[in-house]
């Protein structure tokens, strides 16, 4: 069944609100927004696109999507922004309207607290000049709040207006775990117990891990994309075809996906990149990773073929269903395999709190 076949009863409407509610319940702990401020990468790379970059922020109307503690909106405010509204749906938002008191920002931002979709601007506000927000999720499209963010462009941002980051993209590679076999061993025989069948259901989540660049085994190759500047405010659902230069001998056991993000650029020619490769530093998103039924034994320049098709879950439209296909044809081994994987959106997952 696909997102669109999907017909919700009133009992799955009332889980979905539930799920929904589950989800923003999980931002307003303080431990998670602790977290993504402890990620250097992450705020530094948010840090510098605002700052190297204060033409396009001075003298200008700055719309905070999903503000959290508001760090993204003092950067704002720092720049010479003239305004800035920081929406944020959690009870965080009182947070945050402390934090602006604290460094005398609350002249410059207006904390609202609400769904992007449900609340308004403040009076005498119609448009706004620049939208800011850290909307991605594990896989880049996780949690979904990528629409939120084209919801508020299309409302609110006013022709020419700029989003932060502006562009996003997904990669995939392959790679080695050596753990793979203890893991899946370990069902077998737990205390005597064999709790072997538990193997089926933890080879079809995808995990999120942090991978070493010694395990990787393959070259990158490019997914998906968003340009967040003009595309459409829908769902993600793409089928894309990749294939993979292996570079190292060895055993190939899971496909490993990641993002990067880019920002417009001002006058000055700062432009910033903020990676979650695993050739990049480490940030709390780390990669999603998907453990293969059968490994592919692999020597330098075979080529691993397949698709990877993602789309919301008909079930919690923050999370996202994947079917992988694979293709090989080695010295040991010859694959053709298909894999769906099924993944969760909420918040204290993605940080594993």
């Amino acid at each position: 069944m696909s997102f669109y076949d999907f017909v919700p009863s009133n009992q799955t409407m009332q889980s979905l609100e539930d799920l929904e509610t589950e989800y923003f319940q999980s931002y307003s702990r303080l431990e998670i927004h602790m977290e993504m401020l402890r990620d250097s990468v992450r705020t530094q790379a948010y840090h510098d696109a605002i700052l190297q970059n204060r033409d396009l922020f001075q003298g200008k109307t700055v719309l905070d999507v999903g503000c959290g503690t508001g760090i993204l909106s003092l950067f704002a405010a720092e720049a010479g922004a003239k305004k800035v509204i920081a929406i944020e749906c959690t009870d965080i938002a009182d947070v945050a309207k402390e934090i602006m008191r604290d460094n005398q920002k609350e002249d410059v931002v207006r904390v609202v607290k609400g769904k992007v979709e449900q609340v308004e601007l403040p009076e005498g506000i119609q448009q706004v000049d620049v939208i800011v927000s850290e909307w991605m999720g594990n896989s880049l499209y996780m949690e979904a709040m990528l629409n939120s963010v084209l919801f508020a462009r299309d409302k609110w941002l006013s022709r020419g207006g700029l989003i932060l980051p502006n562009v996003g993209n997904l990669w995939i590679t392959g790679a080695q775990d050596p753990h793979r076999l203890a893991t899946l061993n370990f069902w077998q025989n737990v205390e005597g117990i064999d709790m072997s069948c538990v193997k089926k259901q933890f080879s079809r989540e995808p995990l999120v891990d942090c991978v070493a660049i010694q395990q990787l085994l393959t070259d990158e190759c490019f997914i998906h994309s968003t340009n967040l500047g003009y595309d459409r405010n829908q769902p993600v659902v793409f089928r894309s075809n990749f294939m993979l230069n292996v570079q190292r001998a060895g055993v190939i056991n899971m496909l490993v996906l990641y993002f990067n993000v880019g920002f417009p650029v001002g006058k000055a020619g700062n432009s910033v990149i903020l990676s979650t490769s695993p050739r990049s530093p480490w940030t709390h998103w780390e990669q999603t990773l998907f453990h293969l039924d059968e490994p592919l034994f692999v020597k330098p320049n075979d080529r691993v073929r397949g698709v990877l098709a993602m789309m919301p879950s008909s079930l919690d439209g923050r999370s996202m269903n994947f079917d992988l296909n694979i293709s090989f044809r080695g010295d040991r081994t010859r694959v053709e395999s298909f894999k769906s994987f099924s993944s969760t959106g909420i918040a204290g997952d993605r940080l594993g709190l």
